[in-house]
Formats: C-alpha cells, structure tokens, sequence
C-alpha cells in the first residue's frame, strides 16, 4: 500500500510536462488532507473528550509570542514546496508521488489517534484574553482567525512537526536543498518548531511525538516507498516518453 503505485496519479502523469501538476497536486493535497483534518478538529471539539492531560511544567513556563504566527503560518508554504520541486523528471515525478501517497496514509493514521486519544489544547489560556477576545491586531488573527477554525484539538503527534519535517527531509533527497539553503531551511523549520509552542497551539509532548514519528516514518515508510519506484510496477504505470528513452 505505501510501495504500490496508486492508479490516481495516471492523470497527473500525463501532465507532468504541464504547470498544471503543480496546481492540480495541491488539490490533491487538500482534499486528502486539510479537509479530513478540519472535519474531524471540529467533530472532536463536538465531542469535548480528552484521553490525557500531556501538558508539562515547561508548557506552563514557554511565554506567549503573538508574532510567532507568522512563523507558525509557514507551515504553508512547505507543501507547495514538494509539489512544486517535485516535477523536475520522470524519476522524481515518480518519487513525489510516492511521497505524497505515503504522506497521506501516515496523516490518516495520525488523524485516527485525534479521535481514539485525543487531547484538549487548554494552554490557550495562556494567551491574554484581549487576544482571546478577538481585540487588537493579534486578536484578530488569533481569536477571530485562528481560533475561530482550528480548535483546541488535533494536538498529539503535532503534524505541523510530522509534514514539515517530512518535506524538508524530501527536498534534501531531490538535491532542492544544499550548502547556506539547507542551513536556512532547517532554521526555518526549528522556528516553525518553537512556533507551535509560542502560539500556545501545542504542548512540547505533541513537539516530541511529532519528530519522532517523522524519523521513524521516513526510515520504515517513506525511503522504501521511494525506492520502489524504479521497480516494475510503477515504470509499468508511469512510463518514460519514448523520446527521453
């Protein structure tokens, strides 16, 4: 299932020489993940149930930033990263969709644990309640943008962590990152890290869980996913053009 290529991607496959890939993959990409995160943040706030409390004496003691927003917003330009980066050739056309396919079934994974063991985000109530209120210029982002559409829930592994982390780890195999951009990425993503703290959106345990299941992913799930790719049955499906043969 994470090795096997998915019939779905035979349309994108032949436009693959298109800029419409790149358009056409984010669809993909909130289809397969954003919407199904949002029905069940919301289904779960329904609910109002918490499995566990994770929160530690060092979630208590991290400040509230209100401008580490913008950084926590970041997170949004990682997935049209891959999706863009991921149609220099046939060979890592094939890798990006591996990538995806594998990247979904790991956040539908982790989308089961929001619902079998879920955790209310109750460090909200670390930020002012000006703020909360929806007052000022970070209380519109945060009480009345944030707040408004993402509940305090969907918390453990966090998967700001998980898909960042994931994609960087990607556009390192493609070679899209080296020397002072690999430097400047992966100081983008420690501050996306600390992001997920500062906004008070996070607990460190959810920070934890979400590298670990990153790395842990990437070795037993995404490398042998990418592998196959040069195996039968994806050069069966996803052919080279004669003229680049």
């Amino acid at each position: 299932m994470f090795d096997s290529p998915w019939r779905m991607w035979r349309r994108h496959w032949d436009i693959r020489h298109q800029q419409r890939l790149f358009l056409e993959t984010l669809g993909v990409l909130f289809l397969a993940m954003a919407l199904p995160y949002a029905i069940i943040n919301h289904l779960m706030n329904a609910v109002g149930w918490s499995a566990f409390d994770p929160v530690t004496r060092i979630d208590e003691e991290i400040p509230f930033i209100a401008w580490s927003f913008i950084v926590y917003l970041s997170l949004y330009l990682y997935y049209p990263a891959a999706a863009w980066f991921g149609r220099k050739n046939d060979v890592i056309v094939r890798e990006m969709f591996a990538f995806h396919q594998t990247l979904f079934i790991l956040t539908w994974m982790i989308l089961i644990i929001f619902i079998v063991l879920p955790t209310e985000i109750h460090i909200r109530d670390h930020i002012p309640l000006e703020v909360r209120s929806g007052e000022g210029f970070w209380g519109y982002w945060y009480g009345d943008f944030m707040h408004q559409t993402d509940n305090p829930w969907n918390a453990w592994p966090s998967l700001h962590v998980v898909q960042s982390l994931l994609i960087v780890l990607i556009l390192r195999r493609w070679q899209v990152i080296s020397g002072y951009k690999e430097i400047f990425v992966w100081t983008a993503w420690v501050g996306l890290c600390i992001s997920i703290l500062t906004t008070k959106q996070h607990f460190v345990f959810d920070l934890v869980t979400g590298i670990l299941a990153a790395v842990i992913a990437w070795f037993w799930l995404f490398i042998p996913a990418l592998n196959a790719t040069t195996n039968s049955k994806w050069l069966e499906l996803f052919p080279n053009d004669s003229s680049d043969e």
